[in-house]
């Protein structure tokens, strides 16, 4: 169903009355960002977007598709499925309900996303309405015609904050031909020796975890190169379920079901994995590690930062708490020009990535 038009008047007639909106597609990821004081006294009203749903085209032999953003993430996978295809970066899909549009605003990918990259890199169109109401098209359905392809990379990750995305168009990769899954007892620096064997040789992983001391890694790709890759593998590694990888992804694991902020650390892959005192479950190899800690956050982002890396509060922010690593101010003022430029009135989920946005 097409409803831009009634999304539109919306938009226009809030940024006529100055009237800050909140974007809501099946509210999947309510608990993600920032909780801006106005949104917890229900002072920003709601955007609806679920109801603008469907797939408007797929090219399985260009390896494309475009969906309206209220599409849910499972329909899509299901049809591509079909055709022995999927979305690269593995998003999440919170039971069925996660949309196309929150899955780009969020740029949530899974443990796929190292070996085969993020919700940006293949983002190749998109057609968004900007904070005035204005309808904007940017890229092109097929990779050889994107025009314009720097200008809507920044709506992966905007969560919502630089205008409302409608339709989206995203390069697909085909199913791997088989996948296996391995465990085996370890500590860190043994995995990432693996990794590093297995990455000298460009074996096909497509995830590696770690967690209470054991090592899981998953390989995806032809029968051959699996076969190929399990000769370098440790003898203690064994074949196991692939389960464990969804559940990851999913956040169903036992480790997650915490009322305590859930932080989010991208660090480089080989950093100490006890550097941040707390349980830790690491992913993508390393470079991903979700943490929960009787530190503050403040504390979190200095001992990230030390190691290179960034720190997030993923779950369980407190209203009106800094959710993100503060940017630096050159970027910061960046990041304030565009918003301007593409939400002048500033009515798109305000606060909702940083206070100033």
């Amino acid at each position: 169903m097409d409803i831009s038009e009634k999304l539109q008047k919306q938009i226009m007639d809030a940024a006529r009355d100055n009237q800050a909106l909140q974007i809501i597609g099946n509210n999947t990821k309510a608990f993600y960002g920032r909780k801006d004081i106005d949104q917890s006294e229900n002072r920003a009203l709601p955007l609806h977007v679920a109801e603008h749903s469907g797939i408007l085209d797929y090219q399985p032999t260009e390896l494309t598709v475009t969906a309206r953003a209220g599409t849910p993430l499972s329909e899509i996978i299901g049809v591509l499925s079909e055709h022995q295809q999927m979305l690269p970066f593995e998003p999440p899909v919170f039971d069925g309900r996660a949309t196309l549009g929150g899955c780009v605003a969020s740029a949530m990918a899974g443990p796929r996303r190292p070996w085969t990259g993020a919700v940006r890199d293949y983002l190749i169109g998109t057609r968004i309405l900007t904070g005035a109401g204005k309808e904007i098209r940017l890229g092109g359905k097929v990779m050889k015609n994107v025009a314009g392809y720097d200008l809507f990379r920044p709506m992966a990750g905007a969560l919502g904050t630089l205008g409302l995305i409608l339709d989206i168009t995203l390069k697909l990769l085909p199913l791997p031909e088989q996948e296996v899954s391995y465990c085996m007892d370890a500590d860190a620096d043994s995995m990432q020796q693996i990794l590093r064997d297995l990455r000298r040789r460009s074996m096909p992983v497509s995830g590696a975890s770690y967690h209470n001391e054991q090592f899981l890694l998953r390989l995806s790709g032809s029968t051959s190169s699996i076969d190929d890759a399990t000769n370098y593998l440790p003898a203690e590694m064994k074949e196991t379920g692939m389960d464990y990888w969804q559940e990851l992804n999913e956040h169903r694991l036992s480790f997650f079901d915490d009322n305590r902020p859930l932080y989010r650390l991208v660090v480089p892959a080989a950093s100490t994995y006890e550097t941040i005192s707390g349980e830790c479950i690491a992913d993508w190899g390393g470079a991903l590690r979700w943490i929960k800690t009787s530190l503050q956050f403040d504390e979190v982002q200095q001992q990230t930062g030390e190691l290179g890396g960034t720190a997030s509060i993923y779950r369980n922010a407190t209203v009106g708490e800094d959710v993100f690593s503060p940017l630096p101010e050159q970027l910061l003022d960046l990041h304030k020009r565009i918003k301007k430029v593409m939400d002048p009135a500033g009515v798109l989920n305000p606060g909702r990535l940083y206070r100033d946005l």
